[in-house]
């Protein structure tokens, strides 16, 4: 109920009240009239709706920027006419409001309204809100449709270019199915599939087989990259920070081109992809909700790396560089083929000259993807 429908109800019940007492029957007629407008506005918005809305947005992860739209389909289930509605969508802390227009018995339509996607998060899409109003604005009742769906604004991705190859330490490497098919190592033999080079059917086994069978090859040099980013607060600022992120995601989306393995290391101590993992969507997922976390340090990251397999590329991303942890970067020059070091800083200090290590010192992602590709790539 309104405001000016509660007044109404209270002046209509002084009335009655104020007439009966002084047996006055323009006070009763007037307190009559007013309850039955309450009574009448209540029935308006109370009955049950006939209006019926389901909603799709597209596509479930964006760019942050890129476009966001929820779909909007809404039927008349009824024989009576509905008047014109305002459907509004809770977004974050905004309210994305469209129009539904009047729709006859059985009548259909559909709507889109594109979402704000200006800031980075993973995003809880509530269901839509549909506010009735009686005729005197003396009620207000709201319904809501569809059901809360779930959108990623990722960070901005970059044109970042892939890192070259490098060496191949294993002349066999770690092959799999899901490595990519190539002609370096045979991996197995497999049934025919219309397409196949008939160069590579395996004559003796398709004899004994019964059917034609060929020789599966895969390449073992594809580039396996180990990304750290570094959280620690006192390293940003709020624009630094969001710089930063769009830089580690960038980097992960162009060092995982063509299904290449992935490895994302934060100093929270969180661990995403691995060797065997060919998939990054889940470590972009993960940075489109990272925050600042003050717990940990690079440190405590590259030590075990000294241990581990290593890869094809190490890169390391963080605000403002922290000299000192150049030295931990530079020893694992065994291990990785190439070593990055990538500083977000807006003072942008000088860069120190750091045997093996390729620094780059930029104010913001821009500045950082423009360097990568001339300097990193090179």
């Amino acid at each position: 109920m309104t405001q000016f429908g509660l007044a109404t109800l209270l002046a209509g019940i002084a009335s009655l009240v104020l007439g009966l007492t002084l047996d006055w029957l323009s006070f009763d007629l007037v307190g009559l009239g007013l309850l039955a407008l309450v009574v009448l506005g209540y029935a308006a918005v109370a009955r049950p709706s006939q209006l019926v809305i389901d909603r799709e947005i597209q596509p479930p992860r964006v760019p942050k920027g890129s476009p966001a739209i929820a779909f909007l389909t809404f039927a008349n289930r009824g024989r009576r006419s509905i008047p014109v509605a305002v459907a509004t969508q809770p977004f974050g802390g905004l309210r994305v409001r469209t129009v539904i227009p009047k729709l006859r018995g059985g009548e259909r339509g559909t709507r889109a309204y594109r979402l704000p996607t200006k800031h980075r998060g993973i995003f809880d899409v509530e269901p839509i809100e549909v506010t009735r109003r009686d005729p005197f604005e003396l009620f207000r009742l709201s319904r809501k449709h569809a059901h809360t769906e779930r959108i990623w604004v990722y960070p901005r991705m970059l044109g970042f270019r892939t890192l070259p190859t490098g060496q191949t330490h294993h002349l066999e490497g770690p092959s799999s199915d899901t490595s990519p098919q190539g002609n370096i190592t045979f991996h197995r033999l497999r049934e025919y599939v219309a397409g196949d080079d008939l160069r590579l059917v395996h004559w003796r086994s398709s004899a004994r087989a019964g059917k034609l069978v060929v020789k599966h090859n895969v390449d073992t040099s594809q580039p396996y990259t180990v990304v750290i980013f570094d959280q620690r607060p006192n390293l940003y600022t709020e624009e630094s920070f969001e710089s930063a992120v769009d830089v580690a995601a960038s980097v992960v989306v162009a060092s995982g081109v063509n299904k290449a393995p992935v490895e994302l290391l934060l100093t929270d101590g969180t661990v995403l992809g691995g060797p065997r993992v060919r998939n990054s969507t889940p470590l972009v997922d993960h940075l489109t909700g990272v925050q600042a976390n003050p717990a940990g340090s690079l440190k405590a990251q590259l030590l075990p790396l000294r241990r581990s397999r290593g890869g094809t590329s190490l890169v390391v991303i963080t605000g403002e560089l922290d000299v000192a942890d150049l030295p931990y970067v530079a020893g694992l020059r065994r291990r990785f083929d190439r070593l990055v070091m990538i500083s977000i800083d807006s003072e942008q200090q000088p860069v120190p000259n750091f045997p093996g290590v390729r620094l780059i010192v930029a104010r913001d992602a821009d500045d950082v993807c423009a360097a990568w590709n001339l300097q990193v790539h090179a």
